[in-house]
């Protein structure tokens, strides 16, 4: 093959569908759900079905539900039984309703898209009204939404009656660090609405019984260190992202958390002692700052589990279109200025890591 007929080939268009799937994902990663609504009924998603065919990625193409912990894939189920799906009014709060979200032989790929877009819809209004009540000091209301639709994120708090899994597994693991984040907010948003006596009861019911899980966990841990063999660890549900979320936490991590959790247990325990704790040395706590993190770790936890890539697959590509054309722009300047006899002959291929690793790669004109 020539040049010329290597030029045509990579020359092909790319079709519309495909980047028309890159912005609706990112819309609805972004939590704009309008505008995603509007964009995939009128470029040809919904209408011509295109998000229900197989060139959809699987985290578009398939329903999450958020009853058993799975996610129901519209191209190959055939199921029975509907799935329900959340409802939420204007001003965010909870409805009852079924809807029928199936894949029977009559069911056309243009009324499967349209499910698709409603059930996507749904699910992004949930996730803004945790957000936004993350965002309003009210973790509570978050905590309790995640513990209804979004049960990978949030496990339950382990109590007394509960016994902790044998050994730390990664998913547990990450959900039990965000719930803590949700916990210790809520202690913090106690204190600034002077309950401080309910801050108190709270703190010593809820947040203490951390350390007591870490504990446990590095107790078992070490006992696994010592026993390469030893095979007890409970079997743990973990969907999609076994392959991830099943391994064991190092026990060198599992020290270094419970050293951060006990210090911000201990900081946060102190704001009572204050009579206005945002003039005190923790009054970083306070900030409305803290409150948008945490919002942001909930919402990238819930995409996770709803299998969206951890960045949106757009910003992916733009970010590799850029980087490729600083490379090229920086390449042709230094070769049209350096002397004849130094420009190089023939180009070298682009390689990610020589060019991540490069240190005197030219800068883009």
């Amino acid at each position: 093959m020539n040049a010329k007929d290597e030029l045509s080939r990579l020359a092909k268009p790319v079709d519309s569908s495909s980047l028309h799937m890159l912005v609706y994902s990112y819309l609805l990663h972004n939590n704009c759900g309008r505008t995603a609504q509007a964009f995939a009924r009128t470029c040809g998603l919904a209408t011509l079905g295109r998000l229900a065919s197989c060139e959809a990625p699987q985290y578009l193409s398939s329903v999450f539900n958020h009853t058993d912990n799975t996610s129901i894939d519209t191209q190959k189920t055939k199921g029975k039984e509907p799935v329900r799906t959340p409802k939420l009014d204007t001003n965010g709060t909870q409805k009852e309703l079924r809807k029928d979200v199936r894949c029977s032989a009559d069911t056309t790929k243009v009324e499967r898209a349209n499910e698709l877009i409603d059930h996507h819809i749904e699910y992004l209004r949930i996730r803004q009204s945790i957000c936004s009540s993350i965002e309003a000091g009210e973790p509570q209301v978050a905590t309790d939404l995640l513990s209804s639709y979004f049960r990978p994120v949030l496990i339950p708090l382990v109590s007394l009656e509960r016994p902790i899994n044998s050994l730390p597994i990664r998913r547990e693991f990450n959900a039990t660090l965000l719930r803590f984040r949700l916990d210790t907010q809520y202690y913090v948003e106690l204190v600034m609405n002077h309950q401080e006596l309910d801050a108190l009861q709270f703190g010593q019911r809820t947040l203490w019984r951390y350390p007591t899980i870490f504990e446990a966990w590095l107790e078992h841990s070490l006992g696994f260190a010592q026993s390469p063999t030893q095979t007890d660890v409970e079997p743990v549900d973990v969907g999609a992202n076994a392959n991830e979320d099943d391994e064991i936490v190092p026990r060198e991590e599992l020290k270094l958390k419970r050293a951060e959790i006990m210090q911000h247990i201990t900081d946060v325990a102190a704001l009572v002692a204050y009579p206005d704790p945002r003039k005190s040395t923790l009054a970083y706590l306070l900030a409305q700052e803290r409150r948008s993190e945490l919002a942001a770790a909930v919402n990238s936890a819930i995409l996770r589990s709803m299998r969206f890539p951890e960045e949106p697959a757009l910003v992916t590509l733009v970010r590799q279109l850029a980087t490729t054309s600083a490379y090229l722009v920086g390449y042709r300047s230094s070769a049209r200025t350096a002397p004849i006899d130094e420009r190089p002959q023939t180009r070298v291929p682009w390689v990610l890591d020589t060019f991540v690793n490069s240190d005197d790669v030219p800068s883009p004109l």
